[in-house]
């Protein structure tokens, strides 16, 4: 299976979501057509096992992270977590901005990033609590962490203009998910 996912990463490199075809993916992994119908039945199956996976990374980075963080202070605890961001789209952004913009998948039932790891990120911020209105504020503040954290995470590596560095821009990032979330 994963011979086929990488497969359809080379040819999405060379070519976009057009050029994806369950002949191509065959030929390029060097598998029979049979063999990729083994694992997926269509094109979408393939392209909401791509989202998955990156899913899954993000997953343990961020929780990887979250684990690193606890005890510290917030401001550490969201920059633990935009770094883990900048990882995971920065190991491949090529790869990350295909898969935002080319892959089809949201219809489909991939895993959305905000509902998935509220649970982790309001844990996280439990010890935080004074500082972002108490208890009953911290579905919200978890809510607001998760979406700002997928927005900048992936203008700082994907969405940047040339002339701003990714270190300034994971700098601003910060204090802007800082200040949303102490409002």
């Amino acid at each position: 299976m994963n011979a086929i996912l990488e497969a359809v990463i080379r040819l999405l490199k060379r070519g976009g979501a057009p050029a994806i075809s369950t002949n191509s993916i065959a030929q390029k992994a060097g598998v029979s057509i049979g063999s990729v119908y083994q694992y997926f039945p269509n094109k979408r199956a393939i392209f909401i096992a791509l989202h998955e996976r990156h899913i899954e990374q993000v997953d343990r980075v961020l929780l990887r992270k979250i684990t690193e963080s606890a005890g510290e202070p917030l401001d550490l605890l969201v920059s633990h977590l935009m770094d883990g961001m900048i990882e995971v789209h920065a190991s491949d952004p090529e790869l990350a901005a295909l898969l935002d913009s080319e892959v089809p998948h949201r219809a489909d039932g991939a895993r959305e990033f905000v509902p998935r790891l509220h649970e982790p990120l309001r844990k996280a911020l439990v010890p935080h609590r004074a500082d972002l209105g108490g208890t009953q504020k911290l579905d919200l503040r978890a809510f607001l962490l998760a979406n700002m954290l997928e927005a900048f995470g992936h203008a700082v590596v994907l969405e940047r203009p040339l002339a701003l560095s990714q270190r300034t821009a994971r700098i601003e990032a910060c204090k802007a998910i800082l200040a949303g979330l102490k409002s």
